[in-house]
């Protein structure tokens, strides 16, 4: 049986429910409710939830609002796709983790559970935390009650026992105070334990994201850009003070390679399901979140254009930049 594990803050006065979900594919409602899921499956797996309370951040509610709406649910709908999109960074992260046999494995952000199966295959214990909802329920779906699964904000959590190796995919660029954040995130590992995560280099690198933002950015209005350092997927794309992030937080051996991975839009379907891709999620889909139907209809055809030199037999794919960031936990080395 698969335990997921909701901890909410304080203030919040209703019990965390049992809830019963299909053991299967799960269907996303995308309509006035988008983080409606609806059982469609006559197999179910029994989630127990506990009515154990544990304060999330105030300073993060935005973000943990924004993954418990449209976007968590979205990413549900659309799980598949985006494991195949983020499949090479997957790869470079399962590479560079090397054994994980009976290590004990914090997976931060860890979604819909792609990479919490990948650790569970090769032999570890593996907890995984997020602030989304609707992706855990996925995430416990395809862990079969192997993983141990907590809708927890992870730059407060800390775990009864500390572990050998912390690991994210793309999930630790949203913390409103990332110092405080890491420093939190250290606590979770043990002395001489390892840090291991992906996370995005600067917007102009990455031809995934700023070729379809460029086909579109005449029909929006102008607005000025974030800071540089706001949270969201470019926020470590300043290597410099990602590194004294990390330093500070007590992490040692740290390690920041820059890696060029292919990013594909559509493995199958060509430009139409690339189009359909980047309106859904990711920098483009932010930017036209609030367009009319008609912009939205305009930018579309926009995105077929500028899309169709990269479609080849129907696969999609552009250049994608990361950094592959690896980091030592301040203290001796022991199991």
């Amino acid at each position: 049986m698969n335990v997921t594990e909701r901890r909410r803050p304080s203030t919040w006065t209703r019990p965390v429910p049992r809830a019963v979900f299909p053991l299967g594919t799960l269907h996303v409602s995308l309509g006035n409710d988008p983080a409606t899921y609806v059982a469609c499956h006559h197999n179910f797996l029994l989630a127990s939830c506990t009515s154990q309370e544990e304060p999330m951040s105030k300073v993060n509610a935005e973000q943990i609002d924004y993954w418990n709406g449209r976007a968590g649910a979205k990413w549900v709908a659309m799980q598949a796709s985006l494991d195949v999109m983020l499949a090479a960074a997957t790869a470079e992260l399962k590479a560079r983790a090397g054994s994980v046999s009976q290590l004990r494995v914090l997976d931060i952000g860890c979604g819909t559970g792609e990479t919490c199966t990948i650790w569970l295959d090769g032999g570890a214990y593996v907890t995984g935390v997020d602030v989304s909802a609707p992706m855990l329920v996925r995430a416990a779906e395809r862990t079969q009650g192997k993983a141990r699964l907590l809708e927890v904000d992870a730059s407060q959590w800390v775990a009864d026992t500390p572990f050998d190796l912390v690991v994210s995919r793309f999930g630790v660029m949203f913390f409103a105070e990332p110092d405080q954040a890491f420093m939190t995130i250290a606590a979770n590992v043990r002395p001489g334990g390892r840090l291991l995560f992906t996370c995005w280099r600067q917007v102009a690198d990455n031809q995934w994201a700023n070729t379809p933002l460029s086909a579109i950015r005449s029909l929006l209005p102008e607005v000025p850009p974030p800071p540089p350092d706001a949270p969201g997927p470019f926020a470590f794309a300043n290597k410099d003070r990602l590194a004294r992030i990390l330093l500070q937080a007590g992490f040692a051996d740290i390690v920041i390679e820059p890696r060029d991975v292919p990013i594909c839009l559509a493995c199958e379907g060509g430009v139409e399901a690339a189009v359909t891709l980047v309106m859904q999620v990711g920098p483009s889909a932010a930017a036209l979140a609030g367009a009319s139907d008609d912009v939205k209809a305009i930018a579309a055809e926009r995105l077929k254009t500028v899309l169709e030199p990269f479609n080849k037999d129907g696969v999609v794919t552009l250049g994608g930049a990361i950094w592959v960031v690896e980091a030592r936990r301040s203290g001796p080395k022991c199991r």
